[in-house]
């Protein structure tokens, strides 16, 4: 199988897979996805992304709290030292991750990390960030952002979330244009040198 190639400014807008003999119709994916693997990640922690209370806005309290990419982030790491990727886990290209079994993480993980106890919420958190769901494929079910990668948890400072509210219809999946992650050079905790997060006295989870 030949898989997508790299352009010389690590962005990858253009991924192609052409089957071998007995493997599906050849498959063209076009997306607007650029690779933030080799961003100045000294630069990240400059400029944290931090969600203030209303309680900070009046002044009654001097604490800010992480957003929700970082804790997802965390959770992710620590899910995976705990064993528990058969309930959540980083795919291994380390570029998306995916919920294998709903019910523990929703029961188990959710009330721990987000304080939410339906799933839909979760979701809901997703879109409001913009990560994308892959729809087809080896990665089907699983969710990315292109500063959503593993080993690199400062870049999940710079997501922002979005302003403009949505339609309330969903959309329809679109394979054609979902990213070829395979064909990308993967991300692991092991290769990464180790990221401190913002040191700040002030940071809750």
């Amino acid at each position: 199988m030949r898989l997508c190639t790299k352009n010389p400014n690590s962005s990858f807008r253009s991924h192609e897979i052409i089957p071998e003999e007995g493997q599906c119709k050849a498959l063209r994916v076009v997306h607007n996805y650029t690779d933030h693997a080799n961003d100045d990640l000294y630069q990240d922690f400059l400029t944290p992304t931090l969600e203030i209370t209303s309680a900070s806005r009046r002044g009654d309290a001097k604490r800010v709290t992480m957003s929700f990419p970082p804790k997802l982030h965390q959770m992710l790491s620590q899910t995976e030292d705990d064993g528990l990727t058969s309930t959540v886990r980083w795919q291994p290209h380390g570029r998306c991750f995916i919920v294998c079994d709903q019910t523990q993480f929703t029961e188990q993980i959710m009330p721990t990390y987000f304080r939410q106890t339906k799933f839909s919420s979760f979701q809901r958190q997703l879109n409001l960030y913009g990560f994308n769901r892959i729809t087809s494929g080896t990665d089907k079910g699983a969710y990315y952002h292109e500063l959503f990668l593993r080993g690199k948890d400062a870049l999940a400072y710079r997501i922002q979330r979005l302003k403009i509210k949505g339609t309330g219809v969903r959309k329809a999946g679109s394979p054609e244009t979902e990213p070829c992650f395979y064909s990308m050079p993967s991300l692991s905790r092991c290769h990464a040198h180790k990221e401190e997060q913002p040191q700040d006295s002030h940071f809750t989870v």
